[in-house]
Protein backbone atom coordinates (compact mmCIF):
# COMPACT_ATOMS: atom_id res chain seq x y z
CA UNK A 1 0.00 0.00 0.00
CA UNK A 2 1.35 3.38 -0.97
CA UNK A 3 1.22 6.56 1.07
CA UNK A 4 -0.24 9.67 -0.57
CA UNK A 5 -0.35 13.36 0.28
CA UNK A 6 -3.55 14.66 1.82
CA UNK A 7 -4.00 18.35 1.24
CA UNK A 8 -7.75 18.39 1.77
CA UNK A 9 -10.36 20.28 -0.16
CA UNK A 10 -12.74 22.96 0.97
CA UNK A 11 -16.35 22.02 0.34
CA UNK A 12 -18.54 25.09 0.65
CA UNK A 13 -21.64 22.98 1.29
CA UNK A 14 -20.00 20.75 3.92
CA UNK A 15 -22.18 19.75 6.85
CA UNK A 16 -21.97 17.05 9.47
CA UNK A 17 -25.41 15.48 9.10
CA UNK A 18 -26.43 12.20 7.46
CA UNK A 19 -29.30 11.84 4.98
CA UNK A 20 -32.54 10.55 6.44
CA UNK A 21 -32.77 7.54 4.12
CA UNK A 22 -30.97 4.48 5.42
CA UNK A 23 -30.94 1.30 3.31
CA UNK A 24 -30.88 -2.03 5.12
CA UNK A 25 -30.43 -5.54 3.76
CA UNK A 26 -30.37 -8.90 5.46
CA UNK A 27 -26.77 -10.15 5.20
CA UNK A 28 -28.02 -13.53 3.96
CA UNK A 29 -29.97 -11.87 1.10
CA UNK A 30 -26.69 -10.84 -0.57
CA UNK A 31 -25.62 -13.35 -3.21
CA UNK A 32 -22.21 -11.76 -3.83
CA UNK A 33 -20.53 -8.73 -2.31
CA UNK A 34 -18.68 -6.16 -4.43
CA UNK A 35 -14.93 -6.68 -4.58
CA UNK A 36 -12.94 -4.52 -2.19
CA UNK A 37 -10.21 -2.23 -3.51
CA UNK A 38 -6.74 -3.72 -3.86
CA UNK A 39 -4.51 -2.15 -1.20
CA UNK A 40 -1.50 -2.38 -3.51
CA UNK A 41 -3.09 -0.67 -6.51
CA UNK A 42 -4.28 2.68 -5.16
CA UNK A 43 -3.07 5.93 -6.66
CA UNK A 44 -4.99 8.18 -4.22
CA UNK A 45 -6.16 7.74 -0.64
CA UNK A 46 -9.79 7.38 -1.71
CA UNK A 47 -8.89 4.39 -3.90
CA UNK A 48 -8.67 2.30 -0.71
CA UNK A 49 -12.36 2.76 0.18
CA UNK A 50 -14.16 3.72 -3.05
CA UNK A 51 -15.89 0.83 -4.81
CA UNK A 52 -17.46 3.27 -7.32
CA UNK A 53 -19.78 1.41 -9.72
CA UNK A 54 -19.22 -2.04 -8.15
CA UNK A 55 -22.47 -3.75 -7.16
CA UNK A 56 -24.10 -5.99 -4.61
CA UNK A 57 -25.75 -9.00 -6.25
CA UNK A 58 -28.87 -9.91 -4.33
CA UNK A 59 -30.64 -13.27 -4.22
CA UNK A 60 -33.86 -13.55 -6.26
CA UNK A 61 -36.65 -11.44 -4.76
CA UNK A 62 -34.29 -9.67 -2.33
CA UNK A 63 -33.19 -6.03 -2.07
CA UNK A 64 -32.09 -3.29 0.32
CA UNK A 65 -35.05 -1.85 2.22
CA UNK A 66 -35.47 1.86 2.95
CA UNK A 67 -35.74 3.09 6.53
CA UNK A 68 -36.75 6.71 6.94
CA UNK A 69 -34.83 8.23 9.83
CA UNK A 70 -35.06 11.71 11.35
CA UNK A 71 -32.82 14.55 10.18
CA UNK A 72 -30.15 15.68 12.66
CA UNK A 73 -30.57 12.58 14.82
CA UNK A 74 -28.35 10.12 12.96
CA UNK A 75 -24.62 9.87 13.41
CA UNK A 76 -21.56 7.83 12.50
CA UNK A 77 -18.52 7.22 14.65
CA UNK A 78 -15.57 5.34 13.18
CA UNK A 79 -12.53 4.64 15.33
CA UNK A 80 -9.34 2.63 15.03
CA UNK A 81 -9.00 0.16 17.87
CA UNK A 82 -6.49 -2.47 18.93
CA UNK A 83 -2.83 -2.75 19.88
CA UNK A 84 0.07 -1.33 17.92
CA UNK A 85 0.38 -3.01 14.52
CA UNK A 86 -3.04 -4.68 14.77
CA UNK A 87 -5.60 -1.91 14.35
CA UNK A 88 -9.13 -2.57 13.12
CA UNK A 89 -12.02 -0.21 12.48
CA UNK A 90 -15.00 0.02 14.83
CA UNK A 91 -18.01 1.66 13.17
CA UNK A 92 -21.10 2.74 15.09
CA UNK A 93 -24.03 4.12 13.08
CA UNK A 94 -26.80 5.60 15.21
CA UNK A 95 -30.17 5.69 13.47
CA UNK A 96 -33.10 7.52 15.07
CA UNK A 97 -36.72 7.92 14.06
CA UNK A 98 -39.03 10.37 15.80
CA UNK A 99 -41.95 8.37 17.10
CA UNK A 100 -42.75 5.21 19.00
CA UNK A 101 -45.37 2.93 17.50
CA UNK A 102 -45.96 -0.75 16.80
CA UNK A 103 -44.20 -0.57 13.40
CA UNK A 104 -41.01 0.76 15.01
CA UNK A 105 -41.18 -1.67 17.93
CA UNK A 106 -41.76 -4.50 15.44
CA UNK A 107 -38.75 -3.35 13.41
CA UNK A 108 -36.55 -3.49 16.51
CA UNK A 109 -37.86 -6.91 17.46
CA UNK A 110 -37.40 -8.34 13.95
CA UNK A 111 -33.88 -6.98 13.50
CA UNK A 112 -32.31 -7.05 16.96
CA UNK A 113 -30.25 -10.17 16.23
CA UNK A 114 -30.20 -10.10 12.44
CA UNK A 115 -26.95 -9.91 10.47
CA UNK A 116 -27.13 -6.83 8.26
CA UNK A 117 -25.60 -4.71 5.55
CA UNK A 118 -26.50 -1.04 6.03
CA UNK A 119 -26.00 1.81 3.55
CA UNK A 120 -26.40 5.55 4.13
CA UNK A 121 -25.26 8.86 2.68
CA UNK A 122 -23.68 11.90 4.20
CA UNK A 123 -25.90 14.94 3.69
CA UNK A 124 -25.33 16.22 0.16
CA UNK A 125 -23.23 13.21 -0.89
CA UNK A 126 -23.80 11.26 -4.07
CA UNK A 127 -22.31 7.94 -2.93
CA UNK A 128 -23.52 5.58 -0.24
CA UNK A 129 -21.31 4.44 2.61
CA UNK A 130 -21.97 0.90 3.72
CA UNK A 131 -21.26 -1.17 6.81
CA UNK A 132 -21.15 -4.95 6.83
CA UNK A 133 -19.26 -7.15 4.43
CA UNK A 134 -18.67 -10.77 3.48
CA UNK A 135 -18.05 -12.80 6.66
CA UNK A 136 -18.18 -9.56 8.71
CA UNK A 137 -21.85 -8.52 8.86
CA UNK A 138 -23.06 -5.45 10.68
CA UNK A 139 -25.43 -6.01 13.60
CA UNK A 140 -27.72 -4.00 15.83
CA UNK A 141 -25.57 -3.29 18.88
CA UNK A 142 -28.20 -1.51 20.96
CA UNK A 143 -31.52 0.23 20.58
CA UNK A 144 -34.64 1.29 22.30
CA UNK A 145 -37.54 3.66 22.63
CA UNK A 146 -37.61 6.86 24.64
CA UNK A 147 -40.86 8.64 25.49
CA UNK A 148 -40.61 11.87 27.46
CA UNK A 149 -42.82 12.46 30.49
CA UNK A 150 -43.99 15.88 29.32
CA UNK A 151 -46.75 16.26 26.74
CA UNK A 152 -44.36 18.42 24.71
CA UNK A 153 -41.60 15.86 25.23
CA UNK A 154 -39.97 13.77 22.57
CA UNK A 155 -40.77 10.24 21.38
CA UNK A 156 -37.91 8.55 19.56
CA UNK A 157 -36.97 5.05 18.49
CA UNK A 158 -33.25 4.52 17.93
CA UNK A 159 -30.79 1.77 17.27
CA UNK A 160 -27.04 1.56 16.83
CA UNK A 161 -25.57 -0.58 14.06
CA UNK A 162 -22.04 -1.85 14.72
CA UNK A 163 -19.55 -3.20 12.23
CA UNK A 164 -15.92 -4.16 12.69
CA UNK A 165 -12.64 -4.56 10.83
CA UNK A 166 -13.29 -2.54 7.62
CA UNK A 167 -13.87 1.21 7.50
CA UNK A 168 -17.08 2.45 5.87
CA UNK A 169 -16.78 1.70 2.16
CA UNK A 170 -18.15 4.01 -0.55
CA UNK A 171 -20.31 2.75 -3.42
CA UNK A 172 -22.39 4.49 -6.09
CA UNK A 173 -25.63 2.52 -5.65
CA UNK A 174 -27.30 -0.22 -3.64
CA UNK A 175 -30.07 -2.44 -5.09
CA UNK A 176 -33.43 -0.95 -4.06
CA UNK A 177 -35.52 -3.14 -6.37
CA UNK A 178 -36.00 -6.87 -6.00
CA UNK A 179 -33.49 -9.05 -7.84
CA UNK A 180 -34.93 -11.31 -10.51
Amino acid sequence: MNLFDYTGQIYLEESAALNTEVCIADYFDVETFPALPDLTAGTTNSDYVDLAAATFTMKTGKKFHKFSATLERNSLTTTLEGPRGAKSFMNMLTIARSGADKELVGFLRANRNRKLVVAFKFLGATQYCFLGYNELPAEVDSGGIEVGAEISGEKVTNFVVRSIFYPPMYIDEVPLTEAV
